[in-house]
């Protein structure tokens, strides 16, 4: 059975687990359940799971348990979020205080708790991403990190877009850079000129087209991560906004501790798959790198997929594979010479590991021809990013050392994703039978 995610629940209401672990496996998630902080403690030592959803454990404070998860060297890496019936300040203060990673209310309703888990799901399979490519990166020699410390919110910048940004900066004072604009437009401008670890949309009355502006952040293959806190009027269905890219939709107006809370929460995550973004970069090595591409190697493309391929397997995880080939480089080899199409071919592969996820793992794989690694995606997501790649390559110029005029590229796709019975082998081949 396929799962998107294993989920730790840790409550000493049997009947408020088991309604949750029921709620969380229609949406494809496997919940284990501890009846206390004791159990719970072990569980996550042993079994690893990718969440762990704390309630009530009699005895124990909530949030004094997660932060004991976060303190212990075996669990430190485990998104840890509270969940109570109520949400109030002092809770939301005291997690973020704790080093958790969220607080949720239970009655929020599914749209909202799935948007809220999934990007704690990603945070995961970084982490796991991780702790693979240090394994496999090992078998050649290459000594890379295999966890990363998290973050605090320091030298952070979020921006604070719309007509009512005085009291989102009053918040956050001093906590981070927050930069205003007033409007969506001024906003996608800055967001093209900059990184920012979060955005808060703050409105006395919100413009019809904030919700499409969600959608377009959360479209933009540069964006696409970026958390986006949407202060909501009456007007606003919260469930929509969700579903149109917004990270975390709060009432407004709203307590400026939960306000705050929210806001710094985000940010240590944004700063934290920055810093496992640049961990994962330690396993390029010269001896783990194609000479050509500067990409993977094959050799450790073969390595790496044999070891993704048990993980999918044994713990029934989703994989897929994605193919790039641009055959017409062969054009601009006869054209312009070797030095040309190798730099035409580092950037087509710098391009698509650019627009990947940090978690994704891009490979040569021969002349011309790339291979990307999607842990934890099925094939549906994997196809939307295979032709997103493939457009945003078909319609790029790219310039090339002593080719005084622009270069096109074109590119055909292949994708698959993991089976049972799949080897190395049959995989790759299946990926590629439409480029064949």
């Amino acid at each position: 059975m396929i799962r998107l995610a294993n989920v730790l629940i840790v409550d000493t209401n049997a009947g408020r687990a088991a309604a949750l672990a029921e709620r969380l496996g229609r949406g494809g998630y496997h919940a284990g359940i501890a009846p206390d902080a004791a159990e719970g403690m072990r569980m996550a030592t042993a079994e690893h799971p990718d969440l762990v959803l704390i309630g009530q454990s009699e005895g124990t404070d909530p949030v004094e348990f997660g932060r004991a998860l976060t303190e212990n060297a075996v669990t430190a890496d485990i998104p840890v979020v509270v969940f109570a019936d109520q949400l109030t300040a002092d809770l939301c203060d005291r997690a973020l205080s704790a080093g958790l990673t969220d607080a949720i209310a239970m009655g929020c309703d599914d749209t909202e708790l799935f948007a809220r888990l999934r990007p704690l799901v990603r945070l995961a399979v970084m982490h796991a991403e991780l702790r693979q490519r240090a394994q496999v990166a090992a078998r050649f020699g290459v000594i890379a990190r295999d966890r990363v410390e998290g973050p605090g919110a320091g030298n952070a910048a979020v921006l604070v877009i719309g007509d009512d940004a005085e009291p989102v900066t009053t918040v956050l004072g001093t906590a981070v850079e927050a930069v205003t604009c007033a409007n969506l437009y001024e906003a996608e401008s800055l967001l093209t000129g900059r990184n920012f670890d979060a955005a808060v949309l703050s409105f006395r009355e919100e413009p019809e087209s904030v919700l499409g502006f969600c959608s377009q952040v959360r479209n933009n293959p540069r964006l696409f991560n970026l958390p986006m806190v949407l202060l909501a009027g009456m007007a606003t269905d919260p469930a929509e906004a969700y579903r149109r890219g917004a990270t975390r939709v709060l009432p407004h107006p709203v307590d400026p501790v939960v306000l705050r809370s929210a806001v710094i929460a985000l940010v240590r995550r944004q700063q934290l798959r920055w810093a496992i973004r640049g961990a994962l970069n330690d396993s390029l090595q010269n001896a783990t790198r194609d000479g050509n591409t500067g990409a993977y190697s094959r050799a450790f493309l073969d390595s790496y997929l044999a070891g993704r391929l048990e993980v999918a397997r044994t713990q029934g995880r989703q994989l897929s594979v994605i193919f790039f080939s641009a055959p017409n480089i062969e054009g601009v080899r006869r054209q312009f010479g070797d030095d040309a199409a190798l730099h035409l071919t580092q950037q087509v592969g710098q391009w698509i590991t650019g627009l990947l996820r940090a978690e994704d793992l891009t490979s040569a794989f021969k002349a011309n021809e790339f291979c990307a690694v999607l842990p934890d995606t099925p094939l549906v997501e994997a196809e939307v990013v295979m032709h997103r790649i493939a457009g945003v390559l078909a319609y790029t110029d790219f310039a090339v050392r002593e080719v005084y005029q622009p270069v096109k590229v074109w590119v055909q796709v292949g994708c698959a994703d993991a089976r049972d019975d799949d080897d190395v082998d049959t995989l790759l081949r299946r990926a590629r039978r439409d480029i064949d």
